[in-house]
C-alpha cells in the first residue's frame, strides 16, 4: 500500500510540472518545423539537385536519369517503334488500337477541334479532299470518304498522321499522340455514312419483301391482290412505271412512305435494307442486255430543283399542282399554281412549313436541304404561281461538257396513210438517257390529264364499264394497230365521243412525251426475279449505294453564304 501511495504522489507531481511548463512556454508556431534532436541533420534534410545540375551521387554526374527500358511514364501512351515505310504502316494497322472509345464525348469534341485546325484546310470540312488550299492551286488532297480510307485501320491512320505519306506531312511535332487518336475518332464519325456495308443477299431481300411488302404488292410485284381496293397501287412489272421512276424516287417512297396508304419504313429498316429493297423492286422488270436503267453519276452540286425532285415531287408533282392520284387521301395538299393560294401565304409561312413541316403529311425538310438555302426553296415554290414552271426529274450531275440538246417532237405531225399498221414491237428494253427522260416527263403529264380515265396502269379498267371503247395501252394489239403519229393526233385533236381534244392544254412537244410514255406500257413484262443472280444484285446495290452516298455528301455540305 505504501508503494502505490508513493507512485501516485510521483505521478501527481509530474502532472503539475508538465502543466506549469506548458503554462510558461510560449505558444509554438505550427508553420515552423519541430525541434530537431538528431545529431546528423543531413539524414532529415537531403541536398536538392536541379534536373540539369551536376550530381556527384551518380557515376555520370547527371541528375536527370533515363527511364528504365520498357517502362512508360504514368499518364502517357507507349512510344512508337515503327519506321516511316508502307510496310510499317500496315504493321501499325495490325498492332495499334485506338485507346479512346467512340462514346468518349470529350475526346470526340477534341478530335473535332483538331480536325478543324489541322486537317480541314486540305481535306475539307467533311473530308472530301476539297479544302480551301485546293482553291488556291494546290492539288486535291485524298478524300477520307472513299472506300480505301474507310477501310484503313486506326493504327495505319495513326502511322500516317505521325510520319506522313505522299503529300501528307508528318504531324507528330504539332499533335500529341492523344490528339492524333482523337482526330481519328472524328474522322470515323465523318466516315460513318460511307462505311462499307454488307450487301444483303437476294434471298434475304426476297424474304424481307414477302414479310413486309407482298401483302399489298404481291410476291410477283404486280399488286393484283388488292388492286380492286387500291386501284392506284403500282405494278412493278410495268416498264412504264419503272421508267417513270428514278432510283432516288423509289428509295424515297420506301424511306418516307406516301401517307396514308404507303407507310414509312425508315424507322423499321436499316439504310442497307431500304436500298436493297429499291434494287429488288427495280429487278421485277429487268431489261434485256444493253438496256439497263441508267445510274446517275455521283452528284457534285445540289440545287433547289434537285431537292424538290428527290423529296417533294411525289406529293406536289413536277407542276406544283399536287399529285392527282393522292389528292383524295390528302385533301389539304396545296396547289402551288393557284394565285389565291400564293397570295394567302407570306414567305415566312412557307419557310416555316419547309423547315418544320406542317400537318400530318408534310415532313420537316431541315436535314434535306444540304447546301440549298430555304429562301431558294421558297423562290422555287413561288415560281409555280400561275403554272409558269415545271421541275424536271433529275439528280445532281457531275461537272463536264453540256449535255446534247434534247430532240423534241416535230412541230408538224405527219400522219401515215390510213390503215398503215405499226410493226409489232420487239422485246421491250428499259430506255436510258434522253428516251428515259422523255418518258418521265410524259409520266407527269399523264398523271395530270390522263390517269383519271386510263388508270395508273394504262389498262383503262377503271372506266371501261362506262367507256367500253377505251384502249388498253398494255395490249400488243393496240401498239401494232396505232402509229406514234396516230396516237399523237388522238391526244391533241381527240377521238370519238369520250376522248377530248387536249390541244391548248398540252403542246405538240408534250404530246410527243405522252406518246413515249404510252409506248412504255407495251405488252406487260413477266416477272423476272428468278433470273437475277447474286452478283448482278450486288452490282446494282453498289451503284445505288454510291448514288445515295453522293446525295448525302451534298446534303451534309455547309450552306454557302448568301
Amino acid at each position: 500500500m505504501k508503494i502505490w501511495s508513493w507512485v501516485n504522489v510521483v505521478l501527481f507531481l509530474a502532472l503539475l510540472a508538465t502543466t506549469a511548463l506548458c503554462w510558461f512556454v510560449p505558444e509554438r508556431d505550427v508553420r515552423r518545423p519541430n525541434y530537431d534532436f538528431l545529431p546528423e541533420t543531413q539524414m532529415a534534410y537531403s541536398v536538392a539537385y536541379d534536373s540539369f545540375s551536376p550530381n556527384p551521387n551518380f557515376p555520370d554526374g547527371l541528375t536527370l536519369r533515363s527511364p528504365p527500358t520498357g517502362t512508360i511514364a504514368r499518364g502517357h501512351l507507349p512510344p512508337l517503334y515503327y519506321q516511316p515505310t508502307q510496310e510499317d504502316a500496315l504493321r501499325a494497322g495490325r498492332e495499334l488500337k485506338n485507346p479512346f472509345s467512340e462514346d468518349d464525348s470529350r475526346r470526340q469534341k477534341r478530335g473535332s477541334d483538331v480536325f478543324d485546325n489541322f486537317c480541314q484546310v486540305c481535306h475539307g470540312p467533311i473530308g472530301e479532299g476539297n479544302g480551301p488550299v485546293t482553291q488556291r492551286g494546290f492539288p486535291l488532297a485524298a478524300s477520307l470518304l472513299v472506300e480505301r480510307a474507310v477501310r484503313m485501320k486506326d493504327g495505319q491512320m495513326f502511322h500516317v498522321l505521325t510520319y506522313g505519306q505522299g503529300r501528307m506531312p508528318a504531324l507528330a511535332a504539332q499533335l500529341s499522340p492523344e490528339d492524333r487518336w482523337s482526330a481519328i475518332l472524328h474522322i470515323r464519325t465523318l466516315q460513318g455514312p460511307y462505311a462499307p456495308s454488307r450487301v444483303p443477299s437476294r434471298a434475304e431481300v426476297a424474304k424481307l419483301f414477302r414479310e413486309n411488302c407482298a401483302a399489298c404488292h404481291a410476291e410477283d410485284g404486280t399488286g393484283n391482290i388488292i388492286r380492286k381496293v387500291l386501284p392506284l397501287i403500282p405494278d412493278f412489272t410495268s416498264l412504264a412505271w419503272q421508267t417513270s421512276q428514278t432510283e432516288m424516287a423509289i428509295v424515297n417512297q420506301i424511306d418516307y412512305g406516301s401517307q396514308p396508304l404507303m407507310p414509312a419504313f425508315r424507322y423499321k429498316f436499316t439504310q442497307e435494307q431500304i436500298l436493297s429493297l429499291a434494287v429488288y423492286v427495280r429487278s421485277f422488270a429487268i431489261p434485256q442486255p444493253g438496256g439497263q436503267p441508267q445510274v446517275v453519276p455521283p452528284s457534285s452540286h445540289i440545287t433547289a430543283a434537285n431537292v424538290y425532285g428527290t423529296f417533294c415531287y411525289a406529293c406536289h408533282d413536277t407542276t406544283g399542282k399536287g399529285n392527282p392520284t393522292i389528292r383524295n387521301s390528302m385533301p389539304d395538299l396545296p396547289d402551288f399554281t393557284s394565285m389565291a393560294w400564293q397570295k394567302s401565304r407570306i414567305d415566312a409561312d412557307l419557310s416555316h412549313s419547309i423547315l418544320q413541316g406542317k400537318g400530318k403529311f408534310m415532313l420537316p425538310m431541315t436535314d434535306k436541304l444540304g447546301t440549298v438555302d430555304v429562301n431558294q426553296m421558297v423562290a422555287l415554290v413561288r415560281g409555280f404561281d400561275g403554272g409558269k414552271q415545271v421541275i424536271p426529274l433529275e439528280l445532281p450531275k457531275a461537272p463536264g461538257p453540256p449535255p446534247p440538246a434534247v430532240v423534241t417532237a416535230p412541230s408538224t405531225i405527219l400522219v401515215p396513210p390510213t390503215g398503215t399498221p405499226r410493226e409489232a414491237p420487239g422485246p421491250l428494253v428499259a430506255p436510258s438517257g434522253e428516251s428515259a427522260a422523255r418518258i418521265r416527263i410524259g409520266a407527269n403529264i399523264f398523271r395530270q390529264y390522263c390517269i383519271i380515265c386510263h388508270g395508273p396502269d394504262g389498262t383503262g379498267s377503271i372506266m371501261r364499264a362506262a367507256m367500253p371503247p377505251i384502249p388498253n395501252f398494255t395490249s400488243a394489239a393496240f401498239h401494232k394497230e396505232h402509229s406514234d403519229a396516230q396516237i399523237q393526233v388522238s391526244i391533241l385533236e381527240g377521238k370519238g365521243t369520250f376522248m377530248p381534244a387536249n390541244r391548248g392544254r398540252v403542246t405538240e412537244e408534250q404530246a410527243g412525251y405522252l406518246v413515249a410514255y404510252i409506248r412504255a406500257f407495251g405488252p406487260r413484262m413477266p416477272a423476272t426475279q428468278q433470273r437475277v443472280t447474286d452478283s448482278e444484285f450486288e452490282k446494282k446495290f453498289r451503284q445505288l449505294e454510291e448514288q445515295w452516298n453522293a446525295l448525302q455528301r451534298e446534303l451534309q455540305k455547309p450552306k454557302q453564304k448568301q
